[in-house]
């Protein structure tokens, strides 16, 4: 274990209380971090965690976790940390699939086809899950890449269907 990552991880449990157990193990590692995703304060110190890990798959871990909590200009920073190549290729298609799913609609990107071929199975369940709009949810329920992404979406769709308030007349 590096002399960094032991400094880090020793911070993280002084942070958190916890007796920091044995941490050349990348499962009592993880363990730690966990804990540390739980609090706010740990941020900086699960920042530092993500450059000194030596488990790039525990490194891409951390930033997933805490891409969805980060304002958009503060992401770049995360995925810049991890070691890989392709973890940080990951990473940075989660924090743009991440921005999708915050964005105020989806529908409108909906016009460019190319713009979904990419989305993944990730996104799209998501998608299929939260989304109010129903020219998504109908979308995804004619053409989701998976059986449960489509099931979802017909659930969902109906759903707020049936919930949605009649206009008179109608």
């Amino acid at each position: 274990m590096s002399r960094g990552l032991d400094q880090v991880t020793a911070a993280l449990a002084q942070r958190l209380g916890a007796t920091p157990g044995d941490l050349s193990d990348e499962h009592e590692r993880w363990a730690l971090y966990r804990r540390a995703l739980e609090d706010p304060a740990c941020l900086p110190g699960l920042y530092d965690a993500v450059a000194v890990e030596p488990d790039q798959s525990v490194a891409l871990g951390i930033v997933l976790h805490v891409l969805g909590g980060l304002p958009p200009s503060e992401r770049p920073a995360w995925v810049d940390r991890l070691g890989t190549e392709r973890g940080r290729a990951f990473a940075a298609r989660r924090a743009r699939e991440i921005g999708i799913l915050q964005s105020a609609s989806v529908t409108a990107l909906f016009a460019d086809e190319a713009v979904q071929d990419p989305w993944s199975d990730w996104l799209q369940l998501c998608l299929a899950e939260s989304s109010q709009e129903p020219a998504v949810l109908n979308r995804f329920a004619a053409a989701g890449r998976t059986k449960r992404i489509r099931r979802l979406a017909t659930e969902r769709e109906r759903s707020i269907r049936r919930h949605s308030p009649r206009t008179e007349g109608a």
